[in-house]
């Protein structure tokens, strides 16, 4: 019998959760479908579904990743079907009346919806009249989905050719490492908050260097799973990993990323094909489950960045000033960078303090908010910008609720223009700097590419100074319009 391997990252059990609705689902998928739930995937499902006290679901955002072909979809297939077939009737479940497949295009979000729609064909009674009334509305176009004891479920895309209207109960949005911008995401994630107990279950392999979307929830993941961040119940993750890039054909190495070994879904012999072929990219994404980052040229020239070079860049600073504040997703180090708008027009940038913490005492949210009070004391301060993945988020949203500050949480979109602008500022010596920190971090800037429109964004480096800066010239200079994303139902 194959054993349970439990994931690398995991966030921790909330003391809230009493019970879970996992079991549930894996009887009736053995029952009704003849399927019966690998270890891994009875512990993704009973995660998951955690419930409190009171029966309400924990989690409205969970996160599921591990090798490809380890059977993430069987999950989604058994949730969704049993919530057509029984789950409906649950008092924790009734308002999830309408179930939505969400993924980049609608090739892929109809994958899974297919598989819902054969096992319904499969054990619904055909001789039950409103059964064939419901079959019928099985076989329809996309527009129609599937509709079964008063649960509706339909694919969601960027492609045109639907309607809206619906509030879903579940979104589940499939391979998540395709969503090169939070368009979708920031569409479909407010309809959560209309239905009670509803929630988003996103489940990918690891991405690539534009999955921005997955790399900001594996982020959250990692802070929670190693107590940097205070662990928030609502957002469960569960990634199941090797320990590094160079594994080899160690099968106890590649079960930590591939679960489903044991359970003889995977070959051990198409997996030593895969290492022979396969890129190294390839292998180290989509085999060990861990990211790789293909590294482009700085935007720039060091000549450039050295052009912008002026003693005391801020000594000529006129009106108010920009505070820009991050941090390690492990609280190991973080930055506070300063900009204003100078009286020759070009931007004066300067790191005000690089916080590093010691072994076994990685830094707290205080060690940056006392150093904002001491700059907010001596000159006047605009805004306080922070990224929206920032792990100082909760912090400095109750700082500056306290405290009546400026605060400013930069979106996705905006980092990636800013960054943009931060690159046509120091070409054309619109920036004026001259700290060393700075120089050392420009020396190593690359940039990754995000979605397929040339967007980039800085590479997730040592220190974070560059998105930091970039964020403050985005919220303090560059105020620009982000078109907004269409999402087809």
């Amino acid at each position: 019998m194959a054993k349970l391997i439990y994931p690398d990252l995991q966030s921790p059990r909330s003391e809230l959760a009493v019970n879970s609705y996992g079991y549930l689902v894996t009887r009736w998928a053995k029952r009704r479908l003849g399927i019966e739930h690998g270890p891994w995937q009875e512990y993704a499902l009973e995660r998951i579904l955690e419930h409190d006290a009171d029966g309400n679901l924990l989690a409205q955002i969970a996160l599921i990743s591990v090798g490809r072909q380890n059977g993430k979809s069987v999950i989604v297939r058994s949730l969704a079907g049993w919530i057509l077939d029984e789950g409906w009737k649950h008092p924790t479940f009734k308002f999830w009346t309408f179930i939505l497949l969400a993924a980049h295009d609608a090739r892929q979000a109809r994958i899974p919806y297919e598989f819902i729609r054969r096992d319904l064909e499969s054990y619904v009674e055909l001789g039950d009249r409103a059964s064939r009334r419901g079959m019928k509305r099985n076989r329809a176009t996309i527009n129609a989905g599937i509709e079964y004891n008063g649960v509706q479920i339909n694919v969601a895309s960027r492609q045109a050719g639907s309607s809206r209207g619906h509030s879903p109960g579940l979104i589940a949005f499939d391979e998540v490492l395709t969503q090169t911008d939070f368009g979708m995401y920031e569409v479909l994630s407010p309809s959560l908050s209309a239905i009670p107990n509803s929630q988003m279950l996103m489940t990918s392999t690891a991405g690539f260097n534009d999955s921005i979307v997955l790399r900001s929830m594996f982020d959250r993941l990692y802070r929670q799973a190693t107590n940097a961040e205070q662990h928030d119940p609502s957002f469960i993750g569960l990634w199941w990993r090797t320990d590094s890039d160079d594994v080899g054909l160690d099968w106890d190495q590649l079960a930590n990323a591939n679960p489903a070994l044991g359970d003889g879904r995977l070959s051990r012999k198409a997996i030593e094909n895969e290492y022979a072929i396969l890129p190294r990219g390839s292998w180290v994404r989509e085999r060990l489950n861990r990211w790789h980052d293909e590294k482009v040229d700085a935007p720039f020239t060091m000549l450039q960045w050295g052009s912008c070079r002026l003693a005391s860049p801020l000594d000529k600073a006129v009106g108010k000033y920009t505070i820009g504040v991050d941090v390690q997703s492990a609280w190991s180090e973080g930055t506070i960078v300063v900009a204003a708008m100078r009286d020759d027009e070009r931007v004066g940038v300067e790191v005000h303090r690089h916080l590093k913490g010691r072994p076994g005492a990685p830094l707290v949210a205080d060690d940056f908010l006392r150093e904002i009070i001491k700059i907010s004391e001596r000159v006047e301060v605009e805004h306080i910008v922070y990224t929206q993945s920032s792990a100082l988020l909760p912090a400095l949203q109750k700082f500056g609720i306290e405290r009546g500050k400026p605060m400013e949480s930069v979106p996705i979109p905006r980092i990636v223009q800013a960054c943009h602008d931060f690159a046509e500022a120091v070409a054309s010596k619109r920036i004026a700097h001259d700290d060393p920190f700075l120089d050392s971090e420009m020396l190593v800037a690359q940039r990754r590419f995000v979605g397929l429109d040339g967007g980039w964004r800085w590479m997730i480096t040592p220190n974070p100074v560059t998105s930091v800066i970039a964020s403050t010239l985005a919220v303090a200079y560059a105020d620009k319009a982000v078109a907004p994303v269409q999402v087809f139902i």
